[in-house]
């Protein structure tokens, strides 16, 4: 599942170069319509070539029987499922404020907007390496506690390093930022590599259809939630780095909140 997942990574190393010379050759609009026809010319064979999951269907008397997928109430009041759902949600909301802001905060600390879509392809590459790696250690050390290790990792990370990097405001300040970009880009990994394996693990081979939608569902709205809300705290451009102080409080705040989530879980278990 790892080296499955390492492919998010691979693509964001890829296209975060290429986005960027796009914006500069055809502008914003033209770039979003390349990228959509190229999701849909490659999305689209892929989508033709999955085979049916042996457990779409099972065979009756009168012919094939779909099998319902929904999450079921049962499923839906478990303490583990409900936790599992929070942890989602809040890991969603505060993964993305780093990468959404990795461009911006670079030029604020000096570099160049290229500098900083360079740095964001080397957090994707650290990201794929790490999804990889975590998958092995989750099989050998156990994949929650591995999780909640590369969860409680990256909340540390914002604190110790994205936050002092904001505060400093020194010569240090570009030091403690890619010390933060490294660390976090690798733990960060742990959990897309983890999470659907243990799904599949806690409630389930058979449940995982069901649970694995609604918690990317869960996630989306995370997405929705966390970077919109970073966005508003953004400070004045007159603050420099220090306009980003809330910032780097609310992304460790969400993160360390699925760390406690995702531990709780082991207590219900």
């Amino acid at each position: 599942m790892g080296f499955i997942l390492a492919g998010g990574g691979t693509g964001g190393l890829i296209f975060s170069p290429v986005i960027r010379a796009l914006l500069s050759s055809v502008g914003g609009r033209w770039t979003l319509r390349i990228y959509a026809v190229f999701n849909l010319i490659a999305g689209l064979p892929i989508a033709w070539a999955v085979p049916r999951s042996r457990f779409a269907a099972v065979s009756t008397p009168e012919g094939p029987e779909r099998r319902y997928t929904h999450v079921s109430r049962a499923l839906a009041l478990r303490p583990t499922f409900l936790l599992s759902a929070v942890a989602a949600f809040l890991q969603a909301a505060g993964a993305q404020l780093p990468l959404s802001f990795i461009p911006s905060y670079t030029v604020t600390l000096g570099l160049t907007a290229s500098n900083g879509a360079n740095l964001l392809a080397a957090s994707n590459a650290i990201n794929a390496v790490a999804r990889v790696l975590t998958g092995y250690a989750g099989d050998r050390l156990g994949r929650q506690n591995t999780l909640i290790l590369t969860l409680l990792l990256a909340a540390s990370s914002v604190f110790a390093f994205w936050l002092s990097s904001v505060l400093t405001a020194t010569s240090s300040s570009l030091s403690l930022w890619l010390a933060f970009v490294a660390l976090y880009s690798f733990s960060a990994g742990g959990y897309y590599a983890l999470f659907p394996a243990l799904i599949a693990e806690v409630f389930g081979i058979r449940q995982y259809a069901a649970v694995n939608a609604f918690i990317l569902f869960v996630r989306g709205l995370g997405t929705m939630f966390g970077s919109p809300v970073g966005g508003q705290l953004l400070g004045s451009t007159e603050e420099g780095t220090g306009a980003y102080a809330s910032i780097a409080y609310w992304d460790g705040a969400l993160l360390m909140g699925a760390t406690c989530d995702e531990f709780s879980q082991t207590d219900d278990d």
